[in-house]
């Protein structure tokens, strides 16, 4: 299978954490914060997810929700495709142009999200292995109590995924899975105030930044001594 991981110019970042931890805030905040910076490109990675709405479409056909009528282990199987599908389209033509991309969320949710019911599906993790490789994580780090008050105060309905018990196993599962990644991932304190987690992350990204004009620095001058 060709791999594409290798053929990208751009940046790409991702931003990962429980339900409520911020993450939507957080690269808004980043969007505002490098508005002037026609390279930015943030967007979340499930938006436009054509396969999970054909069987949101279907199941109203029924007058039903897609939970009812679909197995877990079929909604994971096209959450999946719509991932891969979603990068492919979206977010690579961005790493070719040069772009740095910054996400809401990528492949190590839904790895963490489809092995919630405990589907045995873990074998088809290789299937994302043709995606790009972040250059960096961020992880928003927030309390299980912090995340369900800030959800309660969206004054939404409850998902699923967003009760106390779901969302202390998720992030179990994220401080299980964070160090078995392949690429560096940074814990940020999602308890902290907006600005400061804003700020924070900032940081870490100018540092990235840094580095790969450094490394770029250090091939060039290879390459002229050669």
């Amino acid at each position: 299978m060709h791999n594409i991981k290798d053929n990208t110019n751009g940046i790409l970042i991702v931003v990962m954490g429980i339900d409520g931890a911020g993450k939507t805030t957080l690269i808004n905040n980043i969007k505002r914060y490098g508005k002037n910076i026609s390279r930015l490109k943030t967007m979340s990675i499930f938006d436009n997810s054509i396969f999970t709405k054909e069987l949101e479409e279907t199941a109203e056909m029924q007058h039903k929700t897609r939970r009812e009528v679909y197995s877990s282990r079929l909604r994971s199987i096209v959450w999946r495709n719509d991932l891969i599908n979603n990068t492919l389209t979206r977010v690579v033509p961005e790493l070719e142009k040069g772009n740095v991309v910054i996400l809401d969320r990528y492949c190590l949710c839904n790895k963490i999200y489809s092995s919630l019911e405990e589907q045995g599906l873990e074998h088809m993790d290789k299937l994302l292995d043709i995606l790009p490789k972040p250059d960096l994580g961020i992880y928003l780090d927030v309390s299980v109590d912090e995340a369900v008050k800030r959800i309660k105060n969206r004054g939404k309905e409850i998902a699923p995924y967003e009760t106390a018990e779901k969302l202390k196993r998720i992030r179990e599962k994220y401080l299980r899975n964070l160090t078995q990644e392949k690429y560096p991932i940074v814990r940020v304190n999602g308890n902290l105030s907006e600005k400061e987690v804003t700020e924070e992350t900032v940081e870490h990204i100018i540092n990235l930044f840094n580095k790969k004009m450094s490394k770029g620095k250090d091939q060039k001058n290879s390459a002229r001594e050669i």
